[in-house]
């Protein structure tokens, strides 16, 4: 029997395109969040599409870190998890670092960032990005 050398066998790897994030919240914004959701037309599937199009939303505006004034004395009661596209979270990690430059006493992280940006969007403060 003779040796045949083997095909190469090409491996695809698959890059991460998103992560899970979890982020602690009232549990009045975590039971609203569904109604929110469900009546702006999205499914429950969705969901994660739906805060990440929040952050997007928040961090397009001028000087929105004012938003994160209302995170500094929330009280978290529950937590909930969502996949945000890695864009997004570079963009908030890029947003995190530029906040703590110019005011830490702010205290940004991902957590407060993306609170700030459901709690906005529940409030009607949205405008989808371009």
């Amino acid at each position: 029997m003779e040796n045949k050398p083997s095909k190469p066998v090409i491996v695809k790897t698959m890059i991460a395109t998103k992560k899970s994030v979890t982020v602690k919240m009232l549990g009045k914004v975590k039971r609203d969040l569904p109604v929110s959701i469900l009546q702006q037309g999205y499914n429950m599937r969705q969901k994660s599409l739906w805060v990440s199009e929040a952050i997007e939303s928040l961090l397009a505006v001028k000087d929105w870190e004012g938003a994160l004034l209302s995170e500094l004395e929330t009280k978290t009661e529950v937590q909930d998890v969502f996949t945000i596209p890695t864009d997004v979270i570079r963009l908030i990690n890029k947003e995190i670092i530029r906040v703590e430059s110019i005011s830490p006493r702010l205290k940004a992280n991902t957590s407060s960032i993306i609170r700030a940006a459901i709690n906005r969007r529940l409030l009607g403060f949205y405008r989808k990005s371009p």
